[in-house]
């Protein structure tokens, strides 16, 4: 691979320019979003679980299992970060794990300052010495069409099992829908690119669209991508089962494992910041609708909440240098070295 141009070398032919990076920024809607997450939280603990609770189980945790429940984490991200370079592969681009991390990591604080997950886009940029940026958005917008393929997958299967015919048929429905939808992208890619938000760009438009078509052409990596991501899924439903042995939940791993993959879709609702609160009061009324016993709330929302500041905050604290070396890089106008041309 050619080394990097100098930094006043123009951006690859078809790339944006890295001015419009410097408008990222606190966006001050997200704020009813925080406003929601927080008071959504502090319902969940003062009336469904109450605040002694919730604190004695904080307090007389066993701490000693979240060295296991940061390890599950650590290989979820590397599933997750290997999911997204197959997608790039059936696109004709190699990315290596290390940058594809980088790339993740740099783009994770921007998910709680930016409205609807907009951060997750950005990968493309971050990746750009690699492939074209709107490519590279694209590819995001496919690994995560997998992902919601593999909640449903394992929603549909887990709520059977757990005895829960409503949650299957909705499960059915937006799997099915999903794929109604990917379906349209690949075989009218030329109509939606004529829609009237969407035609002052069609060439951009065009890119985004790419992995999906691409991922249908190379069915074993479609597949592979998919077995990452239950993988991946895998181990943070395992994290968080751990984290509900460290609080003393007594939960069993098969009920957990049946029904928080609901759970995540019910957090999937844009209401709460990643799913914060709606995610953790949706496995909460799972439990009670199985008939689940004994469900002990202030142990449950300890875990599900500590879920949420391993798999969400604590990524975001860890990618705050990435964030600002990725911003810093593409503010000063360094233009990234022209990708190699996509091949075997």
């Amino acid at each position: 691979m050619s080394s990097s141009p100098p930094a006043s070398a123009p951006p690859p032919a078809g790339e944006p320019t890295p001015a419009p990076l410097r408008r990222i920024r606190f966006d001050w809607r997200i704020l009813p979003v925080f406003a929601v997450t927080g008071g959504v939280m502090f319902v969940l603990v003062r009336k469904l679980a109450g605040p002694e609770a919730f604190f004695a189980a904080l307090a007389n945790a066993d701490w000693n299992l979240l060295a296991l429940a940061l390890v599950l984490l650590a290989i979820n991200l590397a599933l997750a970060a290997k999911r997204w370079i197959v997608v790039l592969a059936a696109l004709g681009y190699r990315v290596p794990m290390k940058r594809a991390l980088e790339a993740m990591l740099a783009t994770w604080p921007l998910a709680l300052i930016t409205p609807a997950r907009a951060s997750d886009v950005l990968r493309g940029v971050a990746i750009r010495d690699f492939a074209p940026a709107f490519v590279g958005a694209g590819s995001v917008l496919a690994e995560r069409a997998i992902d919601l393929q593999s909640l449903c997958l394992m929603t549909i299967v887990g709520a059977g099992l757990a005895g829960v015919p409503s949650v299957v048929v909705l499960a059915i429905a937006m799997l099915l829908f999903e794929w109604t939808v990917i379906l349209l992208i690949v075989r009218k890619s030329v109509f939606i690119t004529r829609m009237p938000l969407l035609r002052r760009r069609p060439e951009k438009v065009e890119q985004v669209l790419l992995a999906f078509g691409a991922l249908l052409q190379r069915p074993k990596l479609l597949l592979y991508a998919a077995v990452l991501s239950l993988g991946s899924w895998g181990a943070a439903i395992a994290m968080l089962q751990t984290l509900l042995w460290m609080t003393h939940a007594q939960v069993d791993p098969t009920v957990t494992f049946a029904l928080w993959p609901a759970a995540v879709l019910a957090g999937m609702v844009p209401i709460t910041l990643a799913g914060m609160g709606t995610r953790d009061g949706a496995f909460v009324y799972l439990l009670r609708v199985t008939g689940y016993t004994p469900i002990l709330e202030g142990s449950l929302l300890a875990s599900t909440f500590g879920y949420a500041v391993l798999g969400t905050l604590l990524f975001a604290l860890a990618g705050i240098p990435f964030t600002v070396r990725f911003v810093l890089r593409v503010s000063r106008g360094e233009a990234p070295r022209p990708p190699d041309a996509p091949g075997a």
